[in-house]
């Protein structure tokens, strides 16, 4: 028997070699099949309680947040800022910031970054980005899949002057609900539109915008229904002292009657029937000290005053407990460690005020 001819393996190895050479991504194809995933800031935050079983990163909102953590400071460059949140992919040289259009935005080395801010935006606009990881290998550069969407609204200023009318929240609020309160005619406000009034009155005149309270009173309220610890007769439109667990919170007839002089009325029964502006201007207060709008805390005014951390909310997207930097551990606090700051527990609180109250207020 004839021996068959062997075959030199060397054309073999040099056809393997030469084809890794014209096709160096195929090296990387585990790298390109990797996808990445975003993330909320508060998810892994240390004052996240045990029981809150909530995957905040399902959380649109969260992905996108108002702020700049390249500064850590809230400057005028906050506002104009918005930082990007994912999990880091190991192996990654770096990551790409890409804009609703594809185009690459900010390029970020390192494998462990998990953020980064984009700067140089427009105030109250919404941005929509994606994020993909990238390695480096000699000359040769493979990329990610792309993350999901993140979209988000620059920081809404609670500061400043209003830039709806009273006109504009009387007819959003007749969009909403067709009836008014008759127990407000004789506590002040005899129609929405007196109401309208006195809310751009009161922020007015401690400096911050008349959309954002009324976005505040109609969302805590159910545009006045109540309906929850809090009674209509109140005049409590902030859920201003109601802790859950059935606290009514204060009661602005009693407050106005017992407050009358701070309030600048001549008799208790006077103040107690103008009980919707008392009500209207303690909440203002109390928002103006969250935005950093007013330092100066009366007690008289705003009994809950003593409890706010000046200047932690400076934004609406802010006043959510969850949402807000100091919270999350995004903004330092002073002993640098996170502190629960904001004026509402609810998810995406903040978030839902602008987007779900005062831009269609805007549009009324």
């Amino acid at each position: 028997m004839k021996n068959k001819k062997r075959t030199s393996p060397i054309p073999y190895l040099l056809i393997s070699c030469l084809a890794l050479m014209a096709f160096p991504l195929q090296a990387h194809a585990s790298f390109s099949g990797k996808t990445i995933k975003l993330r909320s800031p508060y998810n892994d935050c240390m004052n996240r309680k045990s029981y809150d079983s909530y995957n905040y990163n399902n959380d649109s909102y969260d992905y996108l947040t108002p702020y700049d953590a390249d500064t850590d400071k809230v400057t005028s460059r906050t506002g104009s800022s918005l930082t990007l949140h994912w999990y880091p992919v190991y192996g990654a040289s770096g990551y790409q910031v890409l804009d609703s259009r594809g185009r690459v935005k900010k390029t970020i080395s390192g494998m462990d970054v998990n953020q980064v801010t984009i700067t140089g935006l427009s105030a109250n606009k919404k941005y929509t980005f994606r994020v993909r990881a990238y390695k480096k290998k000699g000359k040769s550069i493979t990329y990610s899949k792309k993350s999901r969407k993140a979209s988000g609204r620059t920081g809404y200023l609670i500061k400043g002057k209003s830039t709806v009318s009273a006109a504009q929240m009387a007819r959003y609020y007749k969009s909403k609900r067709s009836s008014y309160p008759s127990a407000y005619k004789s506590l002040g406000a005899a129609t929405i539109n007196d109401f309208a009034k006195i809310v751009y009155r009161e922020a007015s005149r401690y400096n911050i915008k008349a959309e954002v309270l009324f976005a505040q009173m109609m969302n805590e309220t159910g545009f006045l229904r109540f309906g929850g610890d809090v009674s209509i007769y109140q005049c409590n439109f902030g859920g201003v002292g109601a802790v859950g667990n059935g606290a009514g919170g204060l009661d602005f007839r009693s407050y106005a009657r017992a407050h009358y002089r701070a309030f600048g009325y001549s008799s208790a029964s006077s103040a107690e029937s103008h009980a919707i502006s008392v009500g209207i201007r303690s909440q203002a207060l109390h928002l103006s000290l969250y935005a950093g709008a007013q330092n100066h805390i009366n007690n008289a005014i705003d009994p809950r005053g003593k409890y706010v951390r000046v200047g932690n909310a400076p934004y609406v997207q802010w006043l959510g407990i969850k949402d807000n930097p100091y919270t999350t551990g995004e903004k330092h606090s002073p002993s640098y460690r996170a502190q629960t700051r904001g004026w509402a527990a609810g998810n995406n609180y903040g978030y839902y005020l602008v987007e779900k109250y005062i831009m269609p207020m805007k549009k009324a």
